[in-house]
């Protein structure tokens, strides 16, 4: 019977074979996103999850809440906690504390930066990152991160360095802050998959992180968050670790007596305060972002990106569900006859839902095929938009092919289910006597058509919004100039080369102005009206401000001409003067306090710049102070361009840059894209629901094309009596399309609010958006009916124009 029932669907899939093939490509195009969004997803959930002990294993994070309200939370660690929480609560079993930065290393005449990650010697003992050379016992780190001249590499830095992984006792050259200097290899470590959130190309131990002479270090300092610290759970007899709500309870304690005096003074100069320690499971970081993943770690994700993306491939399966059963429906009288004459000769309902249900599973197996092929051609180019490493092996795995299969398993159900109960409920006396009413059916399948361009019509609108919203930000006046603008990095120990290139690029050709600034606007506490404040500051050179074009709106500018400008004048912004100074006189002359050694100096205000927005513009304007740097205090060096000699330029200050910093890489990048950098995850959901809403209107267009030839086959002699009788073939198309016109427009007003409420939410996030206007609903509803109108008009006219001798030639 199995066979039989093969045959037959086969046979009914070959007869009509433009159907099927309408089927099978929307299938395959449903089926091939789902499998990318599963692959995506996998790949999230993962992360950190090869680690042995990495369920005992738990991050030490703090929540802090103000007097007002207002929530802090980081995760970041000092000194102290390590090992304090270790020696003090019996449930801690061990800890590690790391940090993580890039480092230059010197190989042959050549410099390049490699990812250092600072660690406890315990670092074996909680992760399992697989020991390939070195140490005692093959997993004893004690010999291998004890000793601060000591290193452990990568296998993948033993191969690129020296071509082969047998390299303890050789040495790396690294950058030590402004000389190099040479490092003992004591280890090989496997290198980290791309699925962890701890990624390093060469272990250091901890203490070599401190400065040689540490008594101005203060280890008892629980206010200063620099590292991250991770502490392993005792797990009892069962293998359960210790209830985290004790072990809180205990932290709480411990930090209560350590830091008595540090919160006193905190509460004395903040107000009242409230802070608390926290234990963040080890395989929650990625998806969980509420605390930062800093100080080495990988940047986090968030679980919302995989609902979205789940919920996107979930509505894309849908739509081409909905065209299986829509094409299903709509080619059912095809077949009453043959499903009559089966019921009349025995063929029970179960057996008929069993072959249409087999039908649907030998049509999904075939989508599924192409979809195999689509994935494994379009991967590379997906972890690309993803800012994913996904491997195509990954779609080789037992794991990922249970889940293919129960895709399959979950389509056919979705796809074939329905149809098969309306198939086979059909009245054997009715059908025989041509007596079928499609009436239900007709009414279904036009609702569920519906939904199709509902769906299409929200991701359409989504599409246009990011890409309105992206060319805004593109566009949009943030209060300083960048076109043309270059920023090179100054690496660390080397600032005052950094000045050598900055006057001996002047002048040269292509170079129309230079200036430096230290990177990025770090938070710093500051006293106004002898209350503390917290303000962006930055050092810059006296040239930086007419560099970007930021006018000064009262005051005057700072100059290295000026003694005092170096020591204790300074700039601020708008927003600082709003925020902070006093209203009832002038900002300029007033004085802000700065803290060094338990001793607070003057600083007073020359110049107030206008509000400039350096950050995304989701926010709003910080405050901002601003001091003259000298060239020590600034690693970032900035050059415009002559824009018909770019080319030149760039040349000019790479030539410059290695003269005078050998041995460091050369790199830049445009002000414009740095800037662009904090909507990087902005461009790519532009991307994907972009391609998304393509897709969508692709399926969608499938199953009206499918729709519409049907509904013609079914109405020939209709058409060729409305010809004979007179009827123009503009007419006729007309009649034929506009059922099909009235349903997209349906669907476009059912689609026109949700769109809206979910672009409206979106934009919400930023400070600074684009409006939403009736204009761009009308676009996307335009488009749109001109996709359903162009199908639905191919389709009637050659309908219209068939010879209705041909078609009434039978009667």
């Amino acid at each position: 019977m199995l066979t039989n029932y093969l045959k037959i669907a086969w046979r009914n899939l070959v007869r009509n074979w433009s159907l099927s093939t309408i089927n099978i490509v929307g299938l395959s195009a449903g089926l091939a996103a789902v499998m990318f969004i599963m692959l995506f997803v996998q790949d999230e959930v993962s992360f950190d999850r090869f680690h042995e002990q990495g369920d005992q294993i738990y991050r030490v994070v703090m929540d802090t809440k103000t007097a007002t309200g207002n929530e802090v939370v980081t995760g970041a660690s000092g000194l102290p906690q390590g090992p304090t929480f270790q020696a003090e609560i019996p449930e801690v079993a061990d800890f590690c504390r790391m940090q993580g930065y890039e480092m230059l290393f010197r190989h042959k005449n050549e410099g390049i930066y490699q990812q250092v990650m600072y660690v406890d010697p315990s670092f074996f003992r909680l992760f399992s990152f697989e020991l390939l050379a070195g140490g005692s016992n093959g997993r004893d780190a004690q010999t291998l991160l004890s000793d601060p001249g000591n290193v452990v590499v990568t296998d993948e830095i033993a191969l690129k360095y020296f071509g082969t992984t047998d390299v303890l006792n050789r040495q790396v050259t690294i950058d030590a802050g402004g000389s190099f200097e040479n490092y003992r290899i004591t280890g090989v470590v496997k290198a980290p998959p791309m699925n962890s959130s701890i990624r390093f190309d060469v272990l250091r131990p901890f203490v070599a992180s401190l400065p040689p002479n540490r008594s101005d270090w203060n280890t008892n300092d629980w206010s200063d968050g620099f590292l991250n610290t991770f502490v392993l759970l005792r797990s009892d007899r069962n293998g359960l670790s210790a209830n985290l709500a004790t072990v809180e309870a205990k932290m709480a304690d411990v930090f209560k007596r350590h830091a008595s005096q540090q919160l006193a003074k905190l509460e004395k100069e903040y107000g009242s305060f409230s802070s608390a320690y926290h234990l963040q499971p080890f395989t929650d970081m990625h998806l969980n972002d509420r605390y930062e993943l800093s100080n080495g770690l990988m940047r986090g994700s968030s679980s919302v990106y995989s609902y979205v993306l789940s919920g996107i491939a979930g509505l894309i399966l849908l739509l081409a569900c909905i065209n299986f059963i829509n094409l299903t429906l709509a080619r059912s009288l095809r077949r009453t006859k043959e499903i009559g004459i089966r019921k009349a000769t025995g063929s029970t309902r179960t057996q008929l839902i069993g072959q249409f249900v087999g039908e649907t599973f030998l049509l999904t197996l075939l989508a599924f095929i192409p979809a195999i092929f689509l994935v494994y051609a379009l991967l590379p180019q997906f972890s690309t938009l993803a800012n994913k490493a996904l491997q195509l092996g990954f779609l080789l795995n037992p794991q990922t092919f249970g889940l293919f299969g129960g895709l399959i398993a979950l389509v056919t159900l979705l796809a074939g289910l329905y149809p098969a109960l309306v198939l086979s409920g059909f009245n054997p006396t009715q059908v025989l006597y041509g007596r079928v009413r499609l009436t239900g059916r007709n009414s279904v399948g036009k609702s569920l058509l519906i939904v199709q361009f509902v769906i299409a019509i929200v991701l359409l609108i989504g599409t246009a919004v990011l890409h309105g919203q992206f060319n805004y930000i593109q566009t949009a006046d943030v209060g300083y100039e960048r076109a043309n603008r270059v920023r090179i990095y100054v690496p660390w120990g080397r600032e005052k080369q950094g000045e050598l290139v900055k006057q001996a690029l002047r002048g040269q050709p292509g170079i129309e102005a230079v200036a430096r600034k230290s990177g990025g606007h770090r938070s710093s506490t500051f006293y106004s009206q002898n209350k503390p404040v917290k303000s962006g500051s930055e050092y810059i050179d006296d040239q930086y401000l007419s560099f970007v074009n930021v006018p000064i709106v009262a005051g005057r500018n700072l100059s290295h001409l000026n003694p005092a400008d170096s020591i204790s004048n300074i700039l601020v912004n708008e927003t600082f003067v709003k925020q902070f100074l006093s209203a009832e006189r002038p900002a300029v002359g007033q004085v802000v306090q700065r803290e060094e050694n338990n001793v607070r100096h003057d600083l007073t205000v020359v110049g107030v710049v206008r509000d400039y927005q350096y950050r995304s513009l989701r926010d709003k304007p910080e405050p901002v102070l601003l001091q003259l740097g000298k060239p020590e205090q600034m690693n970032q060096l900035y050059v415009k361009l002559n824009p018909n000699q770019t080319s030149a330029g760039l040349q000019t200050i790479e030539s410059i840059f290695r003269i005078l910093i050998p041995y460091q890489p050369f790199s830049y990048h445009f002000m414009e894209d740095d800037r662009l950098e904090s909507y990087a995850d902005d461009a790519r959901w532009k991307e994907l629901v972009t391609d998304a809403a393509l897709l969508a209107v692709l399926i969608a267009g499938l199953g009206l094309f499918g729709l519409v030839s049907l509904m013609i086959e079914q109405r020939t002699k209709e058409i060729g009596i409305r010809k004979v009788l007179g009827a123009s073939t503009l007419e006729v198309a007309r009649l034929l399309s506009l059922n099909f016109l009235k349903l997209v427009l349906i669907a476009f007003l059912i689609a026109t609010p949700i769109g809206w409420y979910a672009a409206r939410n979106w934009l919400d996030t930023f400070v600074y958006r684009m409006e939403l206007t009736g204009w761009l609903f009308g676009l996307v509803g335009l488009s749109v009916l001109s996709v359903a109108l162009l199908t639905v008009s191919f389709q009637s006219v050659k309908a219209a124009l068939m010879n209705p001798v041909k078609s009434l030639r039978s009667e």
